[in-house]
């Protein structure tokens, strides 16, 4: 199954161009993109090659005229030449080497710029190549340069999210939560948490997913190690069975868990999923643009504390908000946290995923929302009204 979503070169140019307005409004002269998700987000090229560290790529955005420019190995000259999704506008640097000529090629490509002042995609939620080679190349060619973090002017940009994108969200998100049913009817006691993963990620590949970079699944009761790749550990009789989905459609990754029991499901068990999944999609639903994450918080706080479970114990104990924005990246801004002031915009992708830990057992179901003019579109696939009942 292929969804055929795919992003045109308009929509990077237009990304590009408003990268260029922000630059003006902030007096950058030069924005070096470093960053994998950024390089593709404004370029529209993606290249296998990331996974290597030898050869480096950057997109070097001016703020004076319409170009930008990708800076490159020789080895994606033909590449780039065939991807259709480039801008016209981006031109293509290349150079013979490893790092030191990758330096080499950045300032030089930036050097008709003069720039007084450079942004790189690092700080906030962006991890561009942290290379004080290249830093000390910049400086060593632009005396007194001035050069800041640019994270939080790319999230002012990759936030919001069109129309195509919201649609690989919920590609992505279908895959993961039809394939998790799917593959739970057919869990039986003694199966591993290694073999369910293999069996999820098989199915979300036939599905239309290119990949599955993140897959934690956890059988117990008790003590669950969330980011924890899978172990060999077999699915016990009243084990919980928690699962975190992350594969990529089109460039958007799904996040999204999804618990079942193995075995009957208490009276007890039931009410308590029923009340987390109830408060999980009501908070969700009472989101609205201007809101800031610490106002949408306090929605979700209410909601527990009316709730006969209040605030989640663990909340306190390892995880610092109950939810966020997401895109071609597993998790981004804004977060939906106690002291976060970010603001919630028409466009952005939240995901709402309290969770709790009772007696043994996790007790959580990840939604997700578009915020919308009219308040918050949820597309998920809403997890089942009743706790799944596996290996019966």
């Amino acid at each position: 199954m292929s969804t055929g979503l795919q992003v045109k070169a308009a929509e990077y140019e237009s990304r590009i161009l408003s990268l260029k307005q922000a630059m003006a409004e902030q007096s950058i002269d030069m924005f070096l993109i470093t960053d994998q998700a950024n390089f593709e987000y404004f370029s529209g090229y993606k290249s296998l090659f990331w996974i290597s560290k030898a050869r480096p790529m950057a997109l070097l955005i001016p703020r004076e005229d319409k170009a930008a420019i990708i800076v490159s190995s020789t080895v994606e000259a033909l590449p780039l030449k065939l991807t259709k999704e480039v801008p016209h506008l981006v031109e293509h640097v290349t150079y013979r080497g490893f790092t030191p000529e990758f330096v080499d090629a950045v300032t030089g490509a930036s050097e008709r710029y003069n720039p007084k002042t450079i942004a790189i995609d690092y700080g906030f939620e962006c991890f561009g190549l942290g290379s004080l080679t290249l830093v000390d190349g910049i400086k060593e060619k632009f005396p007194g340069v001035k050069l800041i973090e640019g994270g939080d002017c790319v999230w002012a940009l990759r936030a919001v999210k069109s129309p195509t994108e919201i649609e690989q969200k919920k590609a992505a998100l279908e895959v993961a939560t039809s394939t998790f049913m799917e593959c739970l009817a057919d869990l039986r006691l003694g199966d591993t948490e290694v073999e369910f993963a293999r069996r999820l990620t098989v199915r979300m590949i036939e599905k239309g997913a290119s990949s599955v970079p993140w897959l934690p699944v956890r059988f117990g009761r008790g003590s669950f190690a969330y980011s924890l790749p899978p172990t060999d550990r077999a699915l016990a009789a009243d084990d919980f069975i928690w699962v975190d989905m992350g594969c990529e459609v089109n460039g958007s990754l799904s996040d999204v868990n999804r618990i079942a029991k193995a075995g009957k499901v208490t009276a007890e068990e039931q009410a308590r999923y029923q009340e987390v999944r109830a408060m999980t999609v009501s908070t969700l639903s009472s989101l609205r643009a201007g809101m800031t994450g610490r106002e949408a918080y306090e929605v979700f706080e209410n909601h527990a504390q009316q709730s006969s479970l209040g605030l989640p114990a663990a909340f306190t104990s390892f995880a610092s908000r109950v939810g966020h924005g997401s895109g071609s990246n597993l998790t981004e801004p804004p977060s939906i946290s106690p002291n976060s002031d970010e603001i919630l915009r028409e466009g952005m992708i939240i995901h709402v995923e309290p969770k709790y830990e009772i007696d043994g057992g996790v007790y959580q179901v990840e939604e997700v929302a578009v915020i919308t003019a009219q308040g918050a579109d949820i597309i998920t696939c809403v997890s089942p009204e009743h706790l799944p009942e596996a290996a019966i």
